[in-house]
């Protein structure tokens, strides 16, 4: 798992997120590329594009957009927990002769969106805690139109992850384009809040019990 935190101006992200949803001028993103191994549904890679958000005073984190090439879990996800996965291609490199660490995401393959770069400095014993849900806009509209109002509502969940080795480093965000098929990418970074990367890694999503209907 490779991850970076950064802040953004709202104007370049308020589009993207549902308008009961409130950011701050410069909200929180998260951005991250995960290799899982083998699941449940198979191995796959995937890249994740998070937002910070306030929702009925709480901090949440809203899911904008994730990238992976694995049916069943872009399936799976999306139709049960609302989770916005598109079919795209996410990797990282680790082995390449240099301690730099590479990662991508593609969508089409071989359409690169975003690129980053990571230079491990030292180990640290763990990340902080997750301590905002986060949360996932799911639509299910009716089939035949006029007969009532497609259910939407924002589900909440989280996941709980272990890691065997986790190194604090410096890193660097790349969107080569702007996209009037992908708006979530070109974004303009004010600042880096940090970045790391983590190996041999479990993670178990969990439910909060409860959605909110919008």
């Amino acid at each position: 798992m490779l991850g970076f935190t950064y802040r953004v101006a709202a104007s370049q992200v308020r589009h993207l997120v549902p308008n009961v949803l409130e950011l701050e001028d410069e909200p929180l993103m998260s951005t991250t590329v995960l290799d899982y191994g083998m699941s449940p549904v198979g191995a796959y890679k995937e890249f994740v594009h998070l937002v910070e958000v306030t929702y009925k005073n709480e901090k949440f984190m809203d899911s904008l957009i994730l990238i992976l090439d694995n049916e069943a879990a872009i399936f799976a996800g999306r139709e049960q927990y609302g989770f916005p996965k598109v079919f795209g291609k996410a990797g990282i490199q680790t082995a390449n002769g240099t301690r730099l660490v590479l990662a991508n995401a593609q969508r089409p393959a071989g359409r690169s969106l975003f690129e980053c770069e990571f230079i491990p400095d030292h180990r640290i014993p763990s990340l902080p805690a997750a301590d905002k849900w986060g949360l996932n806009l799911r639509s299910i509209p009716q089939p035949c139109a006029g007969t009532s109002q497609a259910i939407q509502e924002l589900i909440p969940t989280i996941m709980d992850w272990k890691f065997s080795e986790i190194w604090a480093g410096h890193g660097q965000i790349t969107f080569p384009r702007r996209s009037a098929f992908d708006p979530w990418c070109g974004l303009d970074i004010l600042r880096y809040e940090g970045s790391f990367l983590a190996r041999g890694l479990t993670g178990e999503l969990r439910c909060l019990g409860e959605s909110f209907k919008v």
